[in-house]
């Protein structure tokens, strides 16, 4: 293989993983509520939300289970929706003013931004 035929290919591999960081990049999908629990309840059926908190940008939302153990997240992934379920204490959030970073740690999902409606409904969480 000459180094023209090398550039050539990892040009392409760069163009790829471009157009996929792109497409994953823009969110078409706006996180509602009701999106957001049709979502939660197909991925994580025995899952009881009691409380939910809407991301203001309409790109995430949390919900506590009714019995305060366990959190969920919903968030948008390109043209679709994500869920992450865990229990209480074991990911870390964290506050700066309305907006609340779950800090997750996986490879897939590091982190996680929720913009709350405000200062006040961002401290409950």
């Amino acid at each position: 293989m000459t180094l023209v035929e090398i550039a050539i290919s990892l040009a392409g591999v760069v163009i790829l993983i471009g157009l996929a960081w792109a497409l994953g990049a823009t969110r078409s999908i706006a996180v509602t509520e009701e999106a957001a629990i049709d979502r939660l309840a197909f991925d994580e059926p025995d899952f009881r939300p009691g409380e939910w908190l809407i991301g203001a940008d309409g790109k995430s939302a949390a919900a506590i289970s009714v019995d305060g153990v366990e959190a969920a997240v919903v968030f948008a992934v390109g043209d679709g929706l994500g869920t992450r379920r865990f229990r209480q204490g074991d990911v870390n959030i964290e506050q700066s003013g309305s907006g609340l970073t779950f800090k997750f740690g996986e490879p897939s999902l590091r982190s996680l931004r929720l913009l709350a409606l405000s200062e006040s409904a961002a401290a409950q969480w």
